[in-house]
């Protein structure tokens, strides 16, 4: 027996219809905006960051010179972090981009003298018949490396926008340091909730932002350390093999890598030794063996008492945390990521806890 059908009619209204026209084009827009202006947010996100950073400098500065302008407290920390920049820059950066020309442009040269029979690569260059290969490698090498500079000429509009993004942060930084302490307070003066909860939210803040700073802080003194000790053992290892090596230039390498959290070291490490081989093998085997061994030591010992002291994370979160950084943000995303898990998971137990304690017993 067939059953009869009935048929089904959808009414859609007119104001439906336009209301998800709306809301559509709404959230295309809202995407679009957001879009144009991600390179905005990430600038202000990253002043913010810095911000943060800094505070307990300036903060110890105003207290120290008992100034009662923040904006002055400011001014001076700002003052000492650009000597300590434009040292550092003038140290480093110079030598490093004069030695990269150098080898870059000798490269050929180099390569050229693998046919040297009196060398063990020019007796396997002779001993497979690899010369015309060599040949072919160096002169195209040559035409590649021999108008160097103009890349670089080419690059500049490149490097001013670079120039203006990081004006623009130091701007926003400095605004946000003089008038940080005064919106936090007319924030939580607004009055929208008692004053219990106002209390447990001013105490959740504040971890948060123990958690940022001292992330921050060990992070940087992790780095200064170990660029400090990578340009020791640079030095004694250059004088007692007797060979000439940018030592100055090679510690900011490793100072700056430092500051890239789980990975940073080891690719300042790998950096470092390829740099030292280019001038002298033992000198590379002999920095090889010390970075690793640093980094050994400073994983047992010096990184989780500074790191996880702060963030209070087991080193499986924040090996995630990180490679979750990079995948979304890069280097920027894995140095900010760690101390963002440290402070969700600090969120979620504090909802875990109020949760439990609204539930019946």
């Amino acid at each position: 027996m067939k059953l009869p059908t009935r048929a089904t009619e959808v009414t859609v209204s007119n104001r439906t219809v336009i209301r998800v026209l709306l809301i559509t084009v709404a959230t295309f827009l809202v995407f679009r905006f957001v879009a144009d202006v991600s390179h905005i947010l990430e600038l202000v996100f990253i002043a913010a960051f810095l911000a943060l950073a800094l505070n307990p400098t300036v903060r110890w500065i105003s207290q120290k010179l008992r100034l009662k302008s923040r904006a002055a407290a400011t001014g001076i920390a700002y003052l000492a972090v650009m000597i300590i920049l434009i040292a550092f820059t003038s140290l480093v950066v110079p030598p490093l981009v004069r030695e990269t020309v150098d080898f870059v442009q000798g490269l050929p040269q180099t390569i050229s003298n693998l046919k040297d029979n009196s060398t063990a690569a020019g007796h396997f260059v002779q001993r497979y018949h690899l010369g015309d290969q060599v040949d072919g490698l160096s002169q195209n090498l040559k035409d590649r490396t021999k108008n160097i500079q103009q890349p670089v000429i080419s690059t500049a509009s490149r490097v001013g926008s670079a120039l203006i993004s990081i004006i623009t942060v130091f701007v926003l930084t400095f605004m946000m340091l003089v008038e940080g302490p005064d919106w936090i307070a007319r924030f939580w003066g607004l009055g929208f909730r008692n004053n219990e909860e106002t209390k447990h939210d001013q105490a959740l803040v504040s971890q948060m932002y123990r958690i940022v700073t001292g992330y921050v802080n060990g992070q940087l003194l992790l780095a200064v350390i170990g660029s400090g000790l990578g340009l020791v053992a640079l030095l004694i290892a250059s004088t007692l093999l007797n060979v000439s090596v940018n030592a100055v230039a090679l510690a900011g390498i490793l100072l700056i890598t430092g500051l890239i959290p789980m990975i940073g070291h080891l690719i300042g490490a790998v950096i470092v030794v390829i740099a030292c081989a280019f001038v002298s093998l033992p000198l590379a085997i002999i920095m090889a063996i010390f970075l690793l061994l640093h980094q050994q030591i400073e994983n047992v010992s010096l990184q989780p008492y500074i790191q996880a002291k702060y963030n209070e994370l087991t080193p499986l979160l924040v090996f995630i945390a990180a490679l979750l950084g990079i995948a979304f943000g890069g280097l920027l995303g894995a140095f900010v990521a760690i101390p963002a898990a440290g402070c969700a998971k600090i969120l979620f137990q504090d909802y875990l806890s109020r949760r439990k304690a609204t539930q019946p017993n």
